[in-house]
């Protein structure tokens, strides 16, 4: 990734094409306040997660698709949050054996 900003090659987001933030704390970071911001609908009742509406469904899938990234490359935090995400089914199917190897990787790293 940095040999590629070295030619002026941005990152762009794998759903919207959107430049991404700098480096894999910046990845996380966006999809974090994505995610808060849909958890924050649920909690108030303006959305449930059985049937957000399609702009927040959007959304989550854009917040689960960068989480997807930063967890591949090693992100402690967005393997976690990820695993949360999968395992209680928060805006995607259900998946236990994904939720379950994903709690494995963060916890290897403490």
């Amino acid at each position: 990734l940095a040999e590629l900003r070295t030619k002026k090659v941005a990152q762009a987001c794998p759903m919207c094409r959107a430049e991404l933030p700098p480096g894999l704390e910046g990845l996380f970071d966006l999809a974090y306040r994505m995610l808060v911001r849909i958890v924050g609908m649920v909690e108030r009742g303006e959305a449930s997660w059985a049937s957000l509406p399609a702009a927040a469904q959007e959304e989550m899938d854009e917040a689960v698709a960068m989480l997807t990234e930063a967890a591949a490359q090693g992100h402690m935090m967005a393997q976690s949050y990820l695993a949360n995400i999968c395992s209680f089914g928060l805006g995607v199917a259900q998946d236990d054996g994904r939720a379950f190897e994903l709690y494995r990787q963060a916890a290897q790293q403490g």
